[in-house]
C-alpha cells in the first residue's frame, strides 16, 4: 500500500504544479487582470486571492467562494502588511528566516515552472491515447458475480465442496454452513471488480468459469472460503468525458515524475542517511 506520508506531499506537488499551469494560462491568455483591492497603492489582483483559495482545505473548497472570499482577502491583506511591516524592521534579514523565504520562493517557481511543463504535455492528443488504451485495457474493467461460503477450518470447507461435488445447492449450503454475513442471502456478494476483494479471494474468484466453484479451500484472514461465480462480465468504458478529470489527473502525475526523474539524472545530488543526520542531531542536543 503506498505510504501515506509520501503520497500526500507527491499529490500536494502535483495540486500546486496543475494550479500553476492552469492559472498561468490564464493570466496569458487574458491581461484584462481583475483588482480587488489596493494596500498602501498597491493592487491585490482576483488571480492571486484564488491561487490561495486553491490551496484550502477541501471543506473549505466545497463551499460557495463567497462564504469565504471576504475573509480570504483579509487574511491576504494581513500577511502583506505584515510582511512590510516585518522588512521595515529588517525581520527578513535574519538567517533562519531568509532561509525559509528561499524555501518558500524555491516551491513557488518550481511549481510555476512544473505547471508549464507537465500542462505542454497534458494536450488533448494525450488524453485521447490515454483513453483510448483505457478502453482496450478490458481486463482492468473485469467483473464477476459470486456467492461463498465461509467457513472455520479447511476440513469444513473441503466438507462443502464434497457436498456441492455430489449435487447440492450452493445456496442452501451458504444458508446452514456459512459463518459470514451473506450467508443467510445463500452467500451472495454481488458484482466486484478487481481490487475490491483481498487478494487471496480476488485470484480464486476471477481464475474460475461461469458456474463453477473452487475445487480447493481459500484461505484468507477471515477464514475458509468455497466461492462461486455466477457470471463474469467486462463493465462498460465510461465516455472520455466522464473520465477526463481522471485522465488528465493521471497524466499530469506520470508527467510530473518523469520531469522530475530527468532533472535529478543531470544533478550532483549527495544526501545523507537519516541514521546519521539523527546521531549529529542527538549529539548536538547532548552537548547543549
Amino acid at each position: 500500500m503506498r505510504n501515506g506520508i509520501f503520497a500526500h506531499r507527491f499529490i500536494g506537488l502535483v495540486t500546486g504544479v496543475a494550479l500553476f499551469a492552469s492559472m498561468g494560462m490564464m493570466a496569458h491568455a487574458n491581461d484584462d487582470r481583475i483588482p480587488v483591492g489596493t494596500v498602501n497603492g498597491e493592487t491585490l489582483w482576483l488571480d492571486d486571492v484564488m491561487r490561495q483559495a486553491e490551496r484550502l482545505p477541501d471543506e473549505f473548497r466545497q463551499t460557495p467562494l463567497a462564504n469565504y472570499f471576504d475573509q480570504l482577502v483579509t487574511d491576504m491583506v494581513d500577511a502583506r502588511i505584515a510582511a512590510d511591516a516585518a522588512r521595515t524592521a529588517k525581520h527578513d534579514q535574519k538567517d533562519d528566516v531568509a532561509a525559509a523565504m528561499k524555501v518558500a520562493a524555491d516551491r513557488v517557481l518550481a511549481e510555476s515552472w512544473l505547471g508549464e511543463t507537465v500542462a505542454g504535455e497534458v494536450n488533448d492528443a494525450a488524453i485521447e491515447n490515454a483513453y483510448q488504451k483505457f478502453v482496450a485495457d478490458s481486463a482492468s474493467r473485469e467483473q464477476v458475480t459470486a456467492s461463498h461460503i465461509l467457513v472455520e477450518t479447511e476440513d469444513d470447507a473441503k466438507a462443502v465442496i464434497a457436498a456441492l461435488e455430489k449435487g447440492e445447492d450452493f445456496a442452501e449450503l451458504a444458508k446452514t454452513k456459512s459463518t459470514g454475513p451473506s450467508g443467510p442471502n445463500g452467500g451472495s456478494l454481488g458484482t466486484f471488480g478487481r481490487g475490491q476483494m483481498v487478494p487471496a479471494f480476488e485470484n480464486a474468484a476471477f481464475a474460475l468459469d461461469d458456474g463453477s466453484f473452487s475445487k480447493t479451500p481459500v484461505q484468507t484472514q477471515f477464514g475458509w472460503h468455497v466461492i462461486k461465480v455466477d457470471k463474469k462480465a467486462i463493465a462498460p468504458a465510461p465516455t472520455l468525458d466522464a473520465m477526463r478529470d481522471q485522465l488528465v489527473q493521471n497524466l499530469s502525475t506520470q508527467a510530473l515524475g518523469r520531469v522530475l526523474e530527468e532533472l535529478r539524472a543531470k544533478q550532483d545530488i549527495k544526501l545523507r542517511s537519516f541514521a546519521e543526520i539523527r546521531k549529529d542531531a542527538m549529539a548536538a542536543g547532548n552537548s547543549q
